[in-house]
C-alpha cells in the first residue's frame, strides 16, 4: 500500500443511515480523519435520511451518497450498490451495523479488493440469528475482515463465529478530543446537581429502570435534575413513566442534539445504565469532558472505566445504581477525583489512534 499512497486511495464508508448515535458518529470521525490523511472518502447512506452528521461530512467536502432504500428487505439496494462500486471503483469498503448482505454481495460481484466490517456491539446483539449466519459466510469465505471495538466485543465475535484471535482485529472507537469542553470546576454540595444521560430511547439503554431509580434518588435528594438527550421508539413510554411517578419537575427531555458537548460540560454526573453495550462513544465524550460517571458493568464499558479510579461501575441492580449516584451527589471531592482521572484516561480513545489502527488493517488486506 505504501507505494500507492502517493495517489489517493478511494474508500467508501457504508451505513444504513446517519442518525445521531454512536456507530454513526464513529464512522463520521473516521471518515474525516482518513480524508485529512490523504484518502479519498465517500460515505454511503442506504436511506435518504439527512442529519447533522451528513451535514458535517458535506461541510468537510466528503461526498454523501443516498440510495433511497425502502423499509424492510430491499433487493434493489444490492443493484444500486453494485452500480455504484463499478462506477466509483473503491479500493476499500468499510461497512457498519446490519448491512453486510447488501454491501458484500455487491462488493464481491464488483470485485472490490478490501472489505472491512466494524462490529459495534456484542456479536449476538448486532443482528438477528439468520443474518449472523450470512455474516459468518462473508467473514469465513469472502475475505471480509470483522473488526471488534473492544476486548469484550472481540471475545463475543470469536465465540459467536468460532474464529481465532488473529481473525478478529480490535480497534477502540475514537473521537476528536479537541471538541470536548473540559470541565474546569466541580459543583459543591449546596448547589442543584444535574445528571445527564445521552442515548436513543431503546431497550438497550434502559431508560425505564433509570427513571425508577431516579425516583428513589429524588426521595433522598429532591434538589436534582435528570436531563435526557436522545429520541426513539420508547420515548413516549418513558415520558408517561415520568408523569406517573410525579417527576415532571425533575426530569428534562432535551431531544436529539447535534452538539452534545455544552450539555456534557454543564452536567455534574453522567449516567449510563445500559443493559448491553459495545463501546459507547458517548462514554468517551463524558470521560474527555471530565465528568464523574456511573455506568453498568456491561460489554466494553469495563474496558473503558476502572472502578473508583475513572468512574463507578455498577451491576444492573437498583440498589447499586442508586447508591453510586447518591455517593457522587454527596461527595464533591469524589466527583472531582473521578472526573479528572477520566479526562486523562480518555486520551487513548482519540480519533488519531483509531485512524492509525484502521489504516493498518486496510494495509494488511489491500
Amino acid at each position: 500500500m505504501g507505494s500507492k499512497m502517493n495517489k489517493k486511495i478511494k474508500l467508501m464508508q457504508i451505513m444504513p443511515e446517519f442518525g445521531l448515535a454512536g456507530a454513526e458518529i464513529m464512522a463520521e470521525n473516521l471518515s474525516i480523519a482518513l480524508e485529512d490523511d490523504g484518502f479519498d472518502v465517500n460515505v454511503v447512506s442506504l436511506y435518504d435520511y439527512h442529519s447533522a452528521i451528513t451535514e458535517r461530512l458535506e461541510n468537510q467536502n466528503i461526498k454523501v451518497i443516498y440510495l433511497d432504500k425502502k423499509k424492510g428487505f430491499d433487493i434493489k439496494v444490492i443493484f444500486s450498490l453494485y452500480k455504484l462500486f463499478k462506477k466509483e471503483k473503491p479500493e476499500i469498503i468499510h461497512t457498519h451495523r446490519y448491512i453486510l448482505p447488501y454491501a458484500m454481495i455487491a462488493a464481491i460481484a464488483a470485485k472490490v479488493p478490501t472489505k472491512v466490517h466494524t462490529i459495534h456491539n456484542i456479536a449476538s446483539k448486532e443482528t438477528g440469528k439468520f443474518q449472523r449466519k450470512i455474516n459468518y459466510f462473508f467473514f469465513k469465505y469472502c475475505g471480509v475482515v470483522p473488526v471488534a471495538i473492544s476486548p469484550l466485543v472481540k471475545k463475543s465475535v470469536i465465540r459467536e463465529y468460532n474464529f481465532s484471535e488473529e481473525k478478529v482485529p480490535m480497534v477502540y472507537n475514537g473521537i476528536d478530543l479537541a471538541k470536548c469542553i473540559e470541565k474546569k470546576a466541580y459543583n459543591d454540595e449546596n448547589k442543584k446537581i444535574s445528571i445527564l444521560h445521552v442515548g436513543r430511547f431503546s431497550e438497550q439503554k434502559n431508560h425505564s429502570e433509570l427513571i425508577e431509580n431516579f425516583k428513589i434518588i429524588c426521595n433522598e435528594m429532591p434538589n436534582i435534575t435528570l436531563k435526557l438527550i436522545g429520541s426513539g421508539h420508547l420515548e413516549k413510554t418513558v415520558k408517561d413513566k415520568v408523569k406517573d411517578l410525579g417527576l415532571e419537575n425533575n426530569v428534562e427531555f432535551l431531544g436529539t442534539k447535534a452538539n452534545v458537548f455544552p450539555y456534557l460540560n454543564d452536567a455534574d454526573i453522567f449516567i449510563l445504565p445500559s443493559l448491553w453495550e459495545g463501546m459507547p462513544i458517548t462514554l468517551i465524550e463524558a470521560m474527555a469532558t471530565g465528568l464523574p460517571i456511573v455506568a453498568t458493568n456491561v460489554g466494553g464499558v469495563p474496558d473503558m472505566i476502572e472502578h473508583r479510579v475513572t468512574g463507578l461501575l455498577v451491576n444492573n441492580k437498583r440498589e447499586e445504581i442508586v447508591e453510586a449516584v447518591l455517593e457522587l451527589i454527596r461527595d464533591s471531592e469524589l466527583r472531582n477525583k473521578l472526573g479528572e482521572s477520566a479526562k486523562v484516561a480518555s486520551k487513548k480513545f482519540s480519533v488519531t489512534n483509531m485512524k492509525a489502527e484502521y489504516v493498518k488493517i486496510y494495509h494488511k488486506t489491500f
